[in-house]
Formats: C-alpha cells, sequence, structure tokens
C-alpha cells in the first residue's frame, strides 16, 4: 500500500473534524471554539498526531490568509451600515480609547504577572487588544440583548480585528528593528501601522466598488457563478493590499464587506449565506489547524500565570477599556457591564500569534512561543467562560427584558389587533401592516399604528424600522406570505425573533415550509388564523389571561385543540408563545379561547392529586383581559 501523503491527510482530517466540532457544539449548546481546540489538540502532533500542520510548510499561513480575509468580509457583511451609525460614538471610542487601555493594560498584565520582557510584552499586549466576530457573533446570536449593545459589541469586534491586528504587527517590527534585526526609523515605524490600514482602506474600498458594479451589470455574470465570482474579488483585494504591504489585508477585507451592503448588489441575501458557510468552514479549518500546532507542554509550562494573566484582562484591563471608552454614552450601567463581560478572543489573535511566535523565535526571543501559549489560554477561557455565561449575565442584569424593544405584526385582521393590545400593554412599541385598507383602518380606529403596505417588499419593511425591531410576527390569512415575510425579516434585517402563524400542513403551508425558511412557529402550533378571526368577529373566541397555577401545563403542545397559547409575560416582558418556550407557576399566560371560562381555567389547572396527597387543587382561574374591539 502506498503511504498517505501527511499534507493530504491533515487537510482531510482537518475539515471533517473541524465540521464535527461545530454538530457537537451546536448538540451541546456551547461555544463551537471549545470543541474545536479540543479536536486540534488530540490530533495534532501532542495528541494522536495524525493532523500534522508543519506538512503543509508555507502552505499553511496562505491556507490562514485566505480564511480570515473570508471570515473578516463576512462579518463585516452582517454589520449594518444603518445600526453602526447609530452606535458610531461608542464603537469609535472602543476601538480607539479602548485600544490604547487594552494594549497598556495587558502590557502590565504580561510584564507583572507572566513575566514577561517588556519589549515582548508591548507586543503581546498589542496582540490582545483584539476580540474578533468568529467568537463574538455566534455568541450574541445565542443571547436577546437590545439591539444597540448587540450592535456595538459586534461593530467593536469587526473594526478592532483589523485596527488590533496591524497595531500589533507594527509594534513587533518595530521591536525588531529596535533589537537590531532590521533597521527601522521613526516614519517607517508610523507608516508600519497607518499605511498598512490606509492601504488596506484603499484595496478594500476599490474592491468593494468593482464587485458592485460587477454584479449590477445584468446578464454580465450567471446567476450560478456570482458567489464564486464574490470570492475570487474578495481573495484578489485580500492579495493586492497584502502585496502593496504586508497583513495591509486584514482591513481590506472589512472595508470590502462594509462596503457590500443591502441594496448595493441584486441577490445580497444569496451571497451572505454563502460567505456564512465558507466562514463555517474557514473557521473549522483553522481552529483545528492553528491547535494542532501548538505544543501542549508549552501551555502546560505556564500554568497558573498564563491563567492568572488571562483572568487579569478579564476582570481588570476589559472593565478599564469600557469604563474609559463609554464614558458620556447613552448606554445605561446595566448595558456597560454587559459589554465590559464580552470580549472573547477569536481566529485573527490565534493567527497573528502564530506568526509572531515564529518572527520572534527567528530573532532570538525566547518568548515567541510563551506569545502563542497565553494566546490560545486566553482563546479557551474567554470564548468558553463568557460563551456559557452571557446568557445569564445578560438575564441578571435585566437585558433579556423584552419591553419597550419594537415589534412589527404582518397583519392587521383581529388576531393581529388583539395580539398587539397585547404587546403594547407590556410596554412594546408595536407596528402593524396589511395590503388591506379596511383593515388597518380598523386597527388605526383602535388607536393602534398600522401602515398599508406589502411585508414582501424590503422597501416597506425598511420604512417599518425592520432593522431596529427586535421582533417580526406574521398572523394574515396566508401561510405562505407569513413565513416569507418572517424570513425576509430575519435574512435581509437581521431580525433574530420571527414568528409565522402557520395553518395545518395538508392545507399547503406548515412546519416543512418553516424548516425550509427558517424561523418557530407562532403560538407553538398549526393555527387556522382565518377560522379564528371569524370565531373573534362572532363573539364564539376570546383573548383570556390567567395566571399559571403549580402544576399546570407548562407547554402549548398540553393545551386542547381550543385554546391557543398567544403571549407569556414574564414581569414587564411579553413573548411570543412557540413550541419550544415554557412558563412556569406565576406567569400570565394570554390565551386565545373558543372553550367557555370555566373551560379554559381547568384546560390549564394542574392535575388532580392523588388520593392523600395534601396539595392544593385550585384552579388558577385568574382575570379575564379586555377584549379586543372585534370581540
Amino acid at each position: 500500500m502506498h503511504s498517505v501523503d501527511p499534507a493530504l491527510l491533515t487537510i482531510a482530517l482537518a475539515v471533517a473534524a473541524g465540521l464535527l466540532a461545530q454538530i457537537i457544539g451546536h448538540r451541546l449548546r456551547v461555544p463551537a471554539i471549545v470543541p474545536l481546540l479540543v479536536l486540534g489538540v488530540a490530533l495534532g502532533p501532542s495528541g494522536l498526531g495524525v493532523v500534522v500542520p508543519s506538512a503543509l510548510g508555507g502552505g499553511l499561513s496562505v491556507i490562514v490568509k485566505l480564511c480570515v480575509a473570508v471570515i473578516l468580509f463576512d462579518g463585516a457583511l452582517n454589520l449594518r451600515i444603518a445600526d453602526l451609525r447609530r452606535a458610531m460614538k461608542e464603537v469609535r471610542n472602543l476601538v480607539t480609547i479602548g485600544v490604547a487601555v487594552s494594549w497598556v493594560g495587558a502590557t502590565l498584565a504580561a510584564w507583572l504577572i507572566a513575566g514577561f520582557s517588556v519589549s515582548v510584552a508591548i507586543v503581546f499586549g498589542a496582540l490582545m487588544t483584539v476580540t474578533g466576530p468568529t467568537v463574538v457573533q455566534p455568541l450574541l446570536r445565542r443571547v436577546s440583548i437590545p439591539r444597540r449593545v448587540r450592535t456595538v459589541l459586534e461593530g467593536e469586534a469587526i473594526l478592532i480585528d483589523p485596527v488590533g491586528a496591524v497595531l500589533a504587527v507594527a509594534v513587533v517590527d518595530v521591536v525588531l528593528g529596535l533589537a537590531g534585526v532590521h533597521p527601522i526609523g521613526v516614519l517607517s515605524g508610523a507608516w508600519g501601522y497607518f499605511g498598512r490600514l490606509l492601504v488596506g482602506l484603499v484595496a478594500g474600498g476599490v474592491g468593494g466598488l468593482a464587485l458592485s458594479w460587477t454584479l449590477r451589470r445584468r446578464g454580465l455574470v450567471p446567476a450560478e457563478l456570482v458567489n464564486l465570482v464574490s470570492l475570487a474579488f474578495v481573495w484578489a483585494a485580500f492579495a493586492a493590499a497584502e502585496w502593496a504591504q504586508s497583513e495591509a489585508g486584514i482591513m481590506a477585507s472589512v472595508v470590502m464587506g462594509l462596503m457590500m451592503q443591502r441594496g448595493t448588489v441584486p441577490e445580497e441575501r444569496r451571497l451572505r449565506r454563502f460567505k456564512e458557510q465558507l466562514t463555517v468552514l474557514g473557521i473549522s479549518i483553522l481552529f483545528v489547524l492553528l491547535a494542532a500546532a501548538l505544543p501542549l507542554d508549552i501551555v502546560r509550562a505556564e500554568g497558573w500565570r498564563g491563567i492568572l494573566t488571562v483572568l487579569a484582562l478579564v476582570f481588570v484591563v476589559r472593565p478599564l477599556c469600557v469604563l474609559a471608552s463609554l464614558h458620556g454614552s447613552a448606554l445605561t450601567w446595566r448595558e456597560r457591564l454587559f459589554v465590559m463581560w464580552i470580549s472573547p478572543r477569536g481566529i485573527v489573535a490565534a493567527s497573528v500569534a502564530s506568526l509572531f511566535a515564529v518572527v520572534l523565535d527567528e530573532a532570538g526571543f525566547a518568548e515567541g512561543t510563551r506569545i502563542l501559549a497565553i494566546t490560545f489560554m486566553a482563546i479557551a477561557i474567554t470564548v468558553t467562560l463568557q460563551g456559557l455565561t452571557a446568557s445569564t449575565v445578560a438575564r441578571l442584569l435585566g437585558l433579556r427584558s423584552l419591553a419597550h424593544q419594537a415589534v412589527i405584526i404582518v397583519g392587521a385582521g383581529p388576531l393581529a389587533r388583539g395580539l398587539a393590545e397585547v404587546l403594547q400593554r407590556h410596554g412594546r412599541a408595536v407596528t402593524l401592516v396589511d395590503r388591506n385598507e379596511a383593515l388597518v383602518d380598523g386597527a388605526r380606529a383602535t388607536g393602534l399604528d398600522a401602515r398599508v403596505g406589502n411585508a414582501l417588499d424590503e422597501d416597506v419593511l425598511a420604512e417599518l424600522g425592520a432593522e431596529e425591531a427586535a421582533t417580526v410576527v406574521a398572523v394574515t390569512t396566508n401561510s405562505e406570505v407569513n413565513a416569507f415575510a418572517t424570513h425576509l425579516a430575519h435574512d435581509a434585517f437581521g431580525v433574530e425573533r420571527t414568528f409565522p402563524a402557520l395553518g395545518h400542513p395538508s392545507r399547503g403551508a406548515g412546519p416543512r415550509l418553516l424548516e425550509r425558511v427558517g424561523g418557530r412557529i407562532a403560538f407553538g402550533r398549526p393555527v387556522d388564523v382565518r377560522a379564528w378571526e371569524a370565531s373573534l368577529e362572532e363573539g364564539t373566541a376570546t383573548f383570556v389571561t390567567y395566571r399559571v397555577p403549580a402544576g399546570g401545563p407548562t407547554r402549548a403542545s398540553q393545551l386542547p385543540e381550543g385554546v391557543v397559547p398567544v403571549a407569556r409575560v414574564q414581569g414587564q416582558s411579553a413573548e411570543i408563545v412557540t413550541a419550544d418556550l415554557a412558563w412556569r407557576a406565576g406567569d400570565e399566560l394570554v390565551l386565545l379561547s373558543r372553550l367557555p371560562e370555566n373551560a379554559t381555567a381547568i384546560a390549564l389547572a394542574p392535575a388532580a392529586p392523588a388520593a392523600g396527597d395534601p396539595r392544593s387543587n385550585g384552579t388558577g382561574a385568574g382575570r379575564r383581559a379586555p377584549r379586543t374591539p372585534s370581540e
């Protein structure tokens, strides 16, 4: 038998292990980077020895650069300029004042705790200024927080990568120059930083304009080649920037992604999905390869001093960075605390640290591998700690409440109006949209904000403020419209909470359609909107509010057919019921019911206790909500 080329085996196993790690992370609901690092080390020379990054030779750095280009382009593509403008002050301060504070703080931590020499501590400090969209964006997708806070964190992660990475590279140039490795002057040192940013800005800008012009020329690029042509342009802009100035490609990728925003090119959503898939693949390959290239013994050698250095970054340096950057910001103190907590390191830190380890070792600095070791410790600790606790921290700070967050309801019939009143009573800003002028006039007559328009039109959703909306619910009598309207809101405007009301699967639209377009079915079960609206108009159905009793049903699937759970209320927060949403004793549940009031109360009552059981068997019936005008 012929021996297998180790480079071929390394690439194939890195891809397989990376995607396996993504699946494990999804199934266990943990950040994917955790299993990626574990599998990378386990398969690398420090483990089984089947993934050998050194077998790739110079090809490893090429793979890293090309993957980083796609990853940063995708991150910038997903950050909407309109959102960024509204949080520009906070983002600007974090990538300027924040970078300076983080640099000084991380340098002191590396010098005083890790024991680095001053020159290497300065390099490490510059490297630790980055966070990165590869870890911040997936983390934030799992946490419901105010959109402004999300934009601040995403904007910082996307823009700080080129700023921090270029800063670190420029600092290394200066350190090596002062050490006599190569000559360097004041002007060349300044150009090393500002020149890379300028070259990247120009290359990314030109590349973005060229790609936009190419894709907008009707018939020039076949539809099936649009994604591949876009990829070629991204890599070309990246390579051009790298050719003009090393390490300038990072900035070029970010600028190009920011330029390719909604409306600049046709089929932008398809491009976005393609780049998201490439990003997952790139992250998977890179983390496995870089983790495999990490000698485990140097990580163990750092011991507690490495861990304490990382903890200082999390609990001392990051809070000081945010305090200095967000002074005078419109963010509340709770929101600032959450921003302080979220600063995981990602792929750019790992890739640049891998480069530094080689460069510093070749220049005679014995601490090059130590930078690599503590960087990977920072990645592992921050991603694990903050990824697993972000949702809990947001809840403890009261940021997960949906109160005051905007809702768009597609439809203006009786069901939509009743739902709007429920949400408005709990502080939500609600706007209804419907093509039927009579329904819109009826909603306006009751004091609701309603507009005439087609929710399948991006321009209409933009006018309704979809970019600011936290939730979009579609409750028209047409299930297909509901499914595609919520899909459009999620895909084009980044609305995370989208809920279409779908009819019975046998009538053309049901869970299968939902699977194709994404989203979670409103009210946790198929609902015939037309029939329920007829019942509301006839007075045979009502909206009823009950306080959930102990031991009663906790999910939509446990309620009888004549009762539809519409919303769950916890404190001041009202949330649309879905199949996976549970409620607990003491919550308020807004129901749409055709049953008599006593029968509805029985439906929520706990099961009768066994003989001799001392528990109370109260029905738990509560108060009845005000009727909607259609009742």
